[in-house]
């Protein structure tokens, strides 16, 4: 049975979710930490936005895009604008992630301070979904004036915005996880892309021998866990046994490559990309929305180059847009033009050039505009988005997802640790975290 969080429960909750910020202990918006740590300084809550106009439907808002990110999103505005005089969208910027999960939370208990529509992660939608506070788009995405193509968003993002039946939001800012590489190293030692967990193994045993460095690493440790898990057939979640014979296989295949020196954690470095353009790597697995550190770490030190996640099955991330219930009927028809045009092929690869994100559409990363762009994310998109899945949207997963990270960072930092006895210790409260 779903359970509903009272206001200090979920309070807490995001508290306990953020705090955490930038430490492989949360995994919550993981592939988007460092961009929000980047952005704070040249942020503020105040944008320059014009007030509503006689005869215009105002709609607003919420998000957390800052920096470049909130430029491209005032770009994308401007041009829906241009295109429906008639409807203002007034973005207020919550801050951070963490900011704006916190005052989602808090304006709950009154929801007629709630916006429009927001930017949100699934899971904190949760509890707004069980108080029947979030509009069903169902009919206005299959009917009339719908969203005619919306089998063209990627069926692993569908997934994560579909709940019990119904369309409960549209992709906004998504992205995956690949394979950063040292190009220059793969082709000295004419090493072969690894395409699953076995070959990966097997490459970064070789760099390791070779060039007596680590080879490869996992920016999120909880993303590692799941997803190895999930190319089990065995999804993250209530019904997940930590104990199992694949999860403990998990947590050895990493412990064990730590042990012989080809495999590594972030810890105190928080990222890989540092270490990776530092050359104290030969690559990392982490989110394609990363490029742009890794292309202003490594300058011109060597060549990097970037593959699909080494896998069939690969994790989908970032945000969507959902509707508030408490909305008129004329403003909710107005936030369904503006989110359906949000979710459109031209906007999802204006904002993918502009920010790195991955478009949620499969015509938008296999289009010319895209794949002939600078970015070496681009031409890999297409495979990679293929491979995407969604974690089960229950209560308490975020927990879990948080405290799988925090086991595995304490297992894989002692390499005489028993995988068994830690994970059957940790069973209790990865259990306790669905109550």
């Amino acid at each position: 049975m779903k359970k509903k969080l009272s206001l200090l429960a979920a309070l807490v909750l995001s508290l306990g979710v953020f705090s955490a910020c930038g430490s492989t202990s949360n995994e919550a918006p993981k592939e988007e930490t460092k961009v929000e740590e980047s952005k704070k300084a040249e942020d503020s809550k105040e944008e320059k936005t014009e007030p509503a106009k006689e005869g215009q439907t105002e709609i607003k808002f919420w998000h957390a895009m800052g920096g470049g990110q909130g430029e491209a999103l005032e770009a994308i505005v401007a041009d829906f604008e241009k295109e429906n005089p008639d409807i203002k969208v007034t973005l207020q910027h919550q801050g951070g992630y963490g900011d704006l999960n916190q005052i989602l939370v808090a304006t709950m208990q009154s929801p007629k301070d709630l916006p429009t529509i927001t930017q949100a992660y699934p899971d904190w939608m949760l509890q707004f979904s069980d108080a029947g506070m979030v509009a069903d788009l169902t009919d206005r995405v299959k009917g009339e004036g719908g969203i005619e193509d919306y089998d063209d968003i990627f069926e692993g993002v569908r997934n994560e915005i579909e709940q019990d039946g119904k369309i409960i939001g549209l992709p906004f800012n998504k992205s995956t996880e690949v394979l950063w590489y040292n190009k220059d190293i793969f082709d000295e030692l004419k090493l072969e892309n690894p395409t699953n967990f076995e070959e990966l193994k097997e490459v970064a045993k070789k760099i390791k021998e070779e060039k007596g460095i680590p080879a490869f690493g996992w920016d999120s440790l909880s993303n590692f866990y799941v997803t190895y898990l999930k190319n089990k057939g065995i999804d993250f979640g209530p019904d997940l046994d930590v104990t199992s014979p694949e999860s403990i296989e998990a947590v050895n295949y990493y412990l064990d490559g730590i042990k012989e020196g080809y495999f590594r954690i972030a810890g105190t470095d928080q990222y890989l990309s540092g270490p990776f353009a530092n050359e104290q790597l030969a690559g990392y697995i982490g989110s394609n929305a990363g490029e742009v550190y890794v292309k202003e770490g490594v300058e011109d030190k060597f060549t990097y180059d970037v593959m699909p996640y080494p896998s069939d099955k690969a994790v989908q991330q970032g945000t969507n847009v959902y509707m508030f219930e408490g909305a008129s009927d004329e403003e909710k028809d107005a936030a369904f033009k503006f989110i359906k045009y949000l979710a459109s092929k031209e906007a999802q690869i204006k904002f993918g050039l502009a920010t790195g994100y991955m478009p949620a559409r499969k015509s938008a990363v296999e289009s010319d505009e895209y794949k002939n762009s600078e970015s070496k994310i681009a031409p890999i998109l297409a495979p990679a988005s293929e491979k995407l899945f969604s974690r089960p949207l229950v209560p308490g997963s975020q927990q879990a997802y948080n405290d799988i990270a925090t086991k595995l960072e304490e297992i894989l930092s002692n390499p005489d640790a028993d995988v068994k006895a830690e994970m059957e210790a940790f069973k209790g409260q990865f259990e306790a975290d669905f109550q």
